[in-house]
């Protein structure tokens, strides 16, 4: 019963991960096939030495870092408000949901309109505000990676808060109702009792949003294109264009591969870091 699955998994995800892999170790032109040889490590060798790489991979730990951090933040505070002040309105937790049915390309080509120079709504709402309208919001490079930044929060946040939220509703109620009795404030119970008991479900959002982090590359094409420059070029943006604009499959599938990598890496800290609080506690 389980060799179809096998096989459909085998077809859409290990075959395709293998012919990358292949394809990292040769000069691969896309267009002509003919020119496809091995050149063993020399693609590593070059990313190692590619100042462009270095710059688009301390670009997305920057990217990783600050939407990681904020949509955790923010999706942590919304779902404690959501839980204290309205458990009984199912309609209004639903209504965080609706970034997450939209696709991220539809996102991105909402967001650069509104962000638009000439006709964006920001602008419009800054002019009947009386305050000076902004005409930098993507031709800077502060102002593009700040925004496309805000773009990705915006978009991903609603899925920390439906895991976190999921998470206080497992929590039994004669935990927080002990804490009511012995006096604890809000702030205390979050601190020393639902966020200790939630520390697993931190854990799998934190990793959650880290591979996320990881893989941005459809909101940033189209808000930015990873401009202006390549102020907003992340890791995989770089690949996208190495393997199908300069037709260089051997160099995107050896960027694709260190990225995976570097995935790997921060997933197996991550399950290190939860199986040792879990033993502390």
């Amino acid at each position: 019963m389980l060799t179809p699955c096998v096989l459909f998994v085998g077809l859409v995800f290990i075959y395709p991960l293998l012919l990358s892999l292949w394809t990292s170790f040769h000069y691969n032109v896309l267009p002509q096939p003919d020119l496809t040889r091995f050149n063993g490590l020399d693609n590593y060798r070059w990313l190692l030495h590619e100042p462009r790489f270095w710059d688009a991979f301390a670009r997305s730990m920057v990217f990783l870092v600050f939407t990681v951090a904020w949509s955790i933040a923010l999706g942590v505070f919304v779902a404690l408000l959501l839980d204290h002040y309205c458990k009984r309105a199912g309609w209004l937790k639903a209504m965080y949901l609706v970034p997450m049915v939209v696709t991220p390309v539809v996102v991105g080509i909402q967001w650069r309109f509104l962000l638009n120079v000439q006709f964006g709504i920001l602008n419009w709402i800054l002019e009947v505000l009386g305050l000076p309208i902004g005409g930098v919001w993507l031709t800077t490079p502060i102002g593009a990676m700040f925004w496309v930044i805000v773009v990705d929060i915006w978009y991903y946040t609603p899925v920390v808060i439906l895991l976190f939220g999921a998470g206080l509703e497992s929590i039994p109620p004669e935990v927080r109702d002990a804490a009511l009795v012995d006096g604890t404030t809000a702030w205390q119970t979050v601190r020393y009792i639902i966020l200790p008991m939630l520390k697993p479900v931190l854990g799998v959002i934190l990793l959650i949003r880290t591979i996320g982090g990881l893989r941005a590359f459809d909101t940033i094409l189209v808000i930015t294109e990873g401009g202006p420059g390549r102020a907003t070029e992340v890791v995989n943006l770089m690949a996208y264009r190495y393997g199908l604009q300069y037709f260089d499959m051997g160099k995107a599938s050896a960027i694709g591969w260190v990225m995976l990598l570097v995935a790997l890496v921060l997933t197996v800290l991550y399950l290190r870091v939860l199986r040792v609080t879990a033993t502390a506690s």
